[in-house]
């Protein structure tokens, strides 16, 4: 969990949600292994269509070391 504060109602839905997901997942242990395959692909599915896109990373500039400068200490 973030560490986000939130309203009184985005904590509540927040709460229901994630009670929700544990219900399902609770549920989905007790299916046949092909229908928990198939379960977990649609939620991997519905999550990955829900993501928001990957902003992309700005360009990278090369570092170029001209010299190393020691002083000593008096």
């Amino acid at each position: 969990m973030d560490d986000r504060k939130r309203s009184i109602g985005e904590a509540l839905d927040y709460r229901i949600a994630v009670r929700r997901f544990e219900s399902a997942f609770e549920a989905c242990a007790r299916l046949p292994h092909t229908d928990q395959q198939l379960l977990l692909r649609e939620i991997a599915k519905r999550v990955s269509q829900r993501q928001q896109p990957v902003p992309e990373p700005e360009e990278q500039k090369a570092v170029k070391i001209v010299g190393i400068e020691i002083k000593q200490a008096p």
